[in-house]
């Protein structure tokens, strides 16, 4: 089994306890659960990373090489706070498309 089927699981989610967008931002905005936050963002990025390496898959975003790991978490929660409608899709899901928007490859159009 590939690993982006087994993060694409609800069940995986359950385990890392994020669900929806709704309990990823719940957890990027409690402090005692930041690293949480961090940690699960990451996990999106290496996801996102293993599929364009293992399967070609298209880029969904291009993030420039300077941006620290806080400046991203900053990018996904103003974006889940400026979405409400969408915070109970899978968490994963919404991470990409935050960072679809803010971090758009060049070439691609809106």
């Amino acid at each position: 089994m590939s690993l982006a089927l087994l993060l694409a699981s609800p069940a995986a989610f359950s385990q890392v306890g994020f669900d929806s967008g709704r309990d990823l931002l719940a957890s990027c905005e409690d402090p005692a659960h930041l690293p949480e936050c961090t940690q699960y963002i990451a996990g999106v990025l290496d996801a996102h990373a293993y599929d364009l390496s293992r399967f070609g898959s298209p880029r969904d975003f291009c993030i420039p090489e300077d941006l620290t790991m806080e400046e991203l978490e900053r990018v996904v929660v103003k974006w889940l706070k400026a979405h409400p409608e969408k915070l109970r899709v899978t968490a994963a899901n919404l991470v990409v498309l935050a960072l679809s928007d803010a971090f758009k490859c060049k070439g691609d159009r809106d």
